[in-house]
């Protein structure tokens, strides 16, 4: 196996499971991490568990941009933290910049300004949250595997990287409309469950709760096709788009009520509402304007007490 130097910007839950998991590999992992927190990990290592192993490992930790070269850089910010890292993006020497944050609006802005050759997405099939411990608490997203994008083989260092790590790959060739995709996915079931007061069993004992949701997707989707986006991947099309909505309901009770839902989804749901969330929100504004998506525009677009001003 060929050992590659990773640098992971971001040292939030997404960027020290795969910090973690590529150190465990054999990789050599440098993570880029600020203040406490780059003090912490310096000193403790990285501690991830999914329930059942608990694997703490030590990387190297620097707290801005340096000189060294890498095979590949991980860029794992929130979206609402993207533009505040792109002047540390220009400053690092590698050949392949990994986005892994929502972008509903596409890469492009990243292609423009980096070098459309160096540009490969990707969107992590892991979820999880920081526990009161210190280590992440993860998941890993059966029906939703790493999905990468396909760029002219551009891509072979990124599926080399997430095999060694043990994840799921998906290699697709429209990264934006998967993006884009879920994007309206995840901001609906936000929507739900904050409405649910970000409760797992409150939103899936709730019938109603869960038909308005698949319905909000399926609006979605809809409006996204009618403006020209490929709605992907297709079994995520299937189940909201084809299946009849008590089956939809049916079926994201089922996988609510396991990890996907109680380690990935609520946790970060709770703790984005008013800062990727809400970025997201903004963003399908741009792509579906208000009053294209029915459902949709009813559960994510509504007025909702207790959020700041100009959050909607």
């Amino acid at each position: 196996m060929a050992v590659l130097k990773v640098l992971i910007v971001g040292a939030g839950v997404i960027g020290r499971v795969h910090a973690c998991l590529l150190a465990e590999a054999g990789h050599a992992v440098t993570v880029l991490a600020r203040g406490w927190t780059a003090e912490q990990l310096a000193r403790e290592g990285i501690t991830i568990t999914d329930g059942v192993r608990t694997v703490t490992r030590p990387v190297r930790i620097i707290a801005e941009i340096d000189a060294q070269a890498y095979d590949l850089a991980l860029i794992a910010v929130r979206r609402d933290q993207r533009d505040g890292v792109l002047g540390l993006l220009d400053r690092i020497d590698s050949p392949v910049l990994v986005p892994m944050f929502n972008s509903p609006l596409g890469l492009g802005v990243l292609r423009e300004r980096f070098g459309a050759s160096r540009i490969v997405g990707a969107f992590p099939g892991i979820g999880g949250y920081l526990a009161a411990d210190g280590a992440v608490r993860y998941a890993r997203i059966r029906q939703q595997p790493t999905t990468i994008e396909r760029r002219n083989g551009r891509e072979s260092t990124v599926v080399q990287a997430f095999s060694d790590a043990e994840c799921a790959i998906s290699v697709v060739d429209d990264m934006d409309g998967w993006l884009a995709t879920h994007a309206v996915f995840v901001v609906a079931i936000c929507a739900a469950l904050e409405r649910a007061g970000y409760s797992i069993e409150r939103l899936t004992d709730s019938r109603e709760a869960l038909r308005t949701m698949v319905r909000a997707v399926r609006d979605g989707f809809a409006a996204l096709e009618n403006s020209g986006v490929t709605v992907a991947p297709a079994g995520l099309r299937f189940i909201f788009t084809a299946a009849p909505v008590p089956a939809a309901a049916w079926y994201w009770r089922r996988a609510l009520r396991g990890p996907l839902g109680t380690v990935a989804i609520a946790p970060h749901a709770r703790a984005t509402r008013d800062t990727e969330t809400a970025a997201l929100r903004v963003d399908l504004d741009s792509l579906l304007p208000p009053g294209s998506a029915g459902a949709f525009d009813r559960l994510v677009r509504t007025d909702r007490p207790g959020l700041p001003p100009g959050v909607r």
